[in-house]
């Protein structure tokens, strides 16, 4: 193999990797938003002013990575196929874009885990106490009435019938 192979082989392997890398922290980005959303709403129902702002970072930080990565692909893509001009096999149109989508992802994550430790450490304090009872007992009534009320399903004025007689009360 020549050196004009061996270079362009590179180019194609390092602008297939470049993809793969912006496209895999996409996915990790758009992940982490879903699971910061769950802790949020479902783990650490109260925040306090710190708290709310670490979550609104955080979800920033993962929008702004998952932009830059967008970017960084069609960076990728504009490089080999130009509207005009000659195709450029290589990464270094989108190395700004990808070091962007690096770097936030990066501060996103690290961010996440300080709200994550918070959220757990939080969790874990309440213990048994964040627990409200959503539902108390249904009382039951009795089956047999108490002495002097009269039988279920018939009003105070209601004649009993006769000892003896078949007819049913009238409602």
């Amino acid at each position: 193999m020549d050196q004009a192979t061996i270079t362009l082989e590179a180019s194609k392997l390092a602008v297939g990797l470049a993809k793969d890398l912006s496209v895999q922290l996409l996915t990790l980005s758009s992940a982490l938003i879903a699971l910061t959303v769950v802790l949020v709403k479902d783990v650490k129902k109260t925040h306090n002013g710190f708290e709310l702002l670490l979550v609104v970072l955080v979800l920033l930080a993962y929008i702004v990575s998952i932009a830059c990565g967008i970017y960084s692909i069609m960076k990728l893509i504009g490089a080999l196929a130009p509207v005009g001009g000659t195709a450029v096999l290589g990464v270094d149109a989108a190395r700004t874009a990808a070091g962007s989508q690096i770097a936030t992802f990066v501060v996103a994550t690290v961010l996440f885990s300080l709200y994550g430790i918070i959220a757990v450490v939080a969790f874990w304090w309440r213990g048994d106490q964040a627990v409200p009872a959503t539902a108390t007992p249904a009382t039951v009534e009795p089956l047999t009435p108490a002495p002097g009320a009269p039988p279920v399903g018939m009003s105070a004025g209601t004649a009993l019938p006769e000892e003896g007689s078949s007819t049913a009360p009238t409602l």
